[in-house]
């Protein structure tokens, strides 16, 4: 009898079955791999918004802090100029405490410049009024596209890009009743940040008239104050 050879299939896989398998654990792979980049992302954007949110909160409470205790003694100059391809803006405000340390009578500058790579920074400056040296500097906010300081003329009842008040040391002044400061960074995020001034009430003086009733007369050098300006209300 004669036994018929059986042929049998050899074990293992194809190459083509190889090929088909790792393509598709390929495919896997990069949906893997495209799913945790971009929660990485998405998480790292979080983050960055949270630090900025973060940082914008406590600029918005230094600065109600700051511009509060103004007194009308105390002199506001804004101002912006061009340097190369870019504008720097520049806040100072005079005679106020120092946000530090509570010292009176200091000078508080807050600046933009331009940043290594690119960009601007937003720097805090603190620095004693009779010191015309640098003093302590503070970076506030980093990869900025635009910053601009304005002020509200009351008079004109516009915004306007600056604001001049002279530095003497009995001078006495008129604050703008707003200050408004637009920030873009270079990521797209932007704000809008308006401060409240209080209003820059001037004390008022009533001048010695002798007995004969002459005028008085006021000695050189003596500082006479203006009669009492109160900065009226926003008008809608």
């Amino acid at each position: 009898m004669r036994h018929l050879a059986h042929k049998h299939r050899p074990q293992g896989f194809t190459l083509l079955e190889v090929v088909i398998v790792m393509f598709i654990v390929a495919l896997l792979m990069a949906g893997v791999h495209s799913i945790a980049q971009g929660t990485l992302t998405l998480a790292d954007d979080v983050r960055r918004a949270q630090r900025h949110d973060a940082r914008k909160q406590a600029f918005v409470h230094f600065g109600r802090q700051l511009f509060a205790t103004l007194s009308p003694r105390s002199a506001v100059n804004m101002k912006t100029t061009q340097e190369g391809v870019q504008y720097v803006s520049s806040l100072e405000v005079r005679a106020v405490s120092s946000p530090f340390d509570g010292r009176p009578d200091q000078i508080v500058t807050l600046f933009t410049e331009p940043a290594v790579g690119g960009g601007l920074r937003l720097m805090l400056e603190v620095r004693p009024k009779e010191d015309d040296q640098q003093g302590l500097k503070v970076m506030l906010f980093e990869d900025i596209a635009t910053c601009e300081w304005r002020a509200f003329d009351t008079n004109s009842a516009q915004w306007v890009p600056s604001w001049a008040e002279p530095v003497e040391e009995q001078a006495l002044h008129r604050h703008p009743q707003l200050l408004e400061l637009n920030i873009a960074s270079t990521s797209g995020i932007s704000d809008r940040l308006v401060f409240w001034l209080p209003p820059s009430t001037l004390p008022a003086l009533t001048p010695a008239v002798p007995p004969n009733g002459a005028p008085a007369v006021v000695a050189p050098g003596t500082v006479v104050a203006p009669p009492t300006v109160t900065v009226p209300p926003l008008q809608n």
